[in-house]
């Protein structure tokens, strides 16, 4: 590349220049890049610094660190601050789960089998690190490039968080915790507000998996429900039908998944157990997992949107100087924000709920991040949280690691010999009852003040 094209297009650090625009969202713009000295194809990723109501860049750097270097997580390069922004630049991947589902409408067993074995042993690894992803869906899972084209990876760390300290003490429970994560795809656990822990993980991804077979999952498309009642009533559904959700798959699913939904908040789960029951499905129906997925063998059909056709509709972006930098980074910003998300379902506002079921992870008028299906890096939704380990300002995993020991998870770590509450305990209050007891009160305030104004 000349002098006269390297000026024209930006360079972060002196090392990584933008090449192009992947995607877009309401955190900011995800752009192809270069690192100018490698010759290396990167992912930048553009947050908006001001913008205190998407900031999660942050933590995910930090969580990045953590993982660095662990098969199956992005390469983590560089992360800083430019022209007002927070940057972060780290492997480039393929597409996403979401973009070949999109294309396929759902999957084979054996494409499912090898996505969920090949998930649960990147679970195993995060969870050995200290970390749970919390927001796990189609999207944040991610195939790579080149001879890694089978290879899946986890990405979009915005709302993880590390649920252990350097000493492998466990975080205490809580309960009354706002709504984290997709509707979806979120475990039962998070529709009642409790803490989220390892097992939720791996719930999530049951139900990925259950939705990749499907083509769909039963509590989708609900008529004459509002945002605000949505995530109440998906956590009912998937309360009444836990025992039979995999009725009709074959058996191994519902056993992992039952065998999930007994573990305790702090309990290990057995991840080998989980991979044999998968091993055992595919050769129960004489599936051979060689690695392989079903659009390997169909992406030159028609009907396949090809990586190459799609990079043909993308051209590179080069800017004149910095001013038409930020602008071009504001319209995109702009317009993520107008389009909003309709795959996904924000949790209802805080301003709508009892103030005894409010949870310290989102603020007030938090905002949805649109969710969409990029071909090198995704968002998620992305609240704000009150202060924890992984939102400090750390620039190395040692630095993490050895402040770990004095805060961690808002709770100085002499609370975590506090008395755990399970989450499976007989007699404890259901989703539907704690939801029937408001209803009820709303009930009586609503008629008491009906017979004052008849007075």
């Amino acid at each position: 590349m000349n002098p006269q094209q390297q000026q024209k297009n930006k360079v972060f650090n002196n090392q990584y220049q933008i090449v192009k625009k992947l995607s877009s969202g309401s955190f900011g713009v995800v752009f192809l890049g270069q690192d100018l000295l490698s010759k290396q194809e990167v992912a930048i990723k553009v947050e908006k610094e001001e913008n205190e109501e998407v900031k999660s860049l942050e933590r995910e750097v930090q969580i990045l660190k953590i993982l660095d270097g662990i098969e199956g997580f992005p390469k983590y390069y560089w992360s800083g601050e430019d022209l007002g922004y927070n940057i972060l630049v780290i492997q480039l991947l393929g597409k996403d789960l979401a973009f070949h589902f999109k294309q396929l409408k759902r999957f084979n067993l054996k494409s499912v089998l090898t996505i969920g074995i090949q998930a649960v042993n990147l679970l195993e690894r995060a969870h050995q690190k200290g970390v749970i992803h919390r927001d796990l869906k189609p999207e944040n899972m991610i195939l790579g490039i080149g001879n890694e084209i089978s290879k899946l990876y986890l990405i979009d760390f915005g709302i993880s968080k590390v649920y252990r300290d350097a000493n492998g003490r466990h975080i205490i429970f809580k309960d009354q915790k706002s709504f984290l994560g997709t509707t979806r795809y979120a475990s039962i656990a998070a529709h009642l507000g409790h803490e989220l822990g390892r097992k939720d993980d791996l719930e999530s991804l049951m139900y990925i998996l259950l939705y990749f077979l499907r083509g769909q999952l039963p509590w989708q498309n609900m008529v004459n429900v509002t945002d605000d009642e949505r995530t109440q009533k998906v956590g009912e559904l998937k309360l009444s039908l836990e025992n039979e959700i995999f009725k009709d798959q074959i058996p191994e699913f519902q056993k992992i998944y039952n065998s999930i939904r007994k573990l305790q908040f702090k309990q290990e789960p057995d991840y080998k157990i989980i991979i044999l029951e998968l091993k055992k499905a595919a050769e129960s129906q004489n599936i051979i997992l060689d690695g392989n997925y079903e659009w390997s063998e169909i992406k030159q059909s028609t009907h396949y949107r090809t990586d190459t056709n799609q990079n043909q509709s993308k051209k590179n972006i080069q800017f004149n100087n910095q001013n038409e930098m930020k602008k071009s980074i504001e319209k995109q910003l702009s317009g993520a924000v107008q389009l909003g998300s309709q795959n996904f379902l924000a949790p209802p506002p805080l301003s709508s709920r009892n103030n005894s079921f409010q949870r310290d992870d989102i603020r007030k008028n938090s905002s949805l991040t649109q969710q969409s299906s990029i071909g090198n890096c995704c968002q998620s939704i992305n609240p704000n949280y009150q202060k924890s380990i992984c939102d400090d300002r750390f620039g190395s995993k040692q630095d993490i690691l050895l402040h770990q020991q004095k805060s961690f998870d808002d709770e100085r770590i002499s609370n975590f010999e506090s008395k755990e509450i399970t989450e499976n305990l007989e007699g404890q209050e259901t989703l539907v009852e704690k939801y029937g007891k408001i209803k009820k009160g709303i009930a009586i305030n609503l008629i008491l003040s009906l017979k004052k104004k008849m007075k």
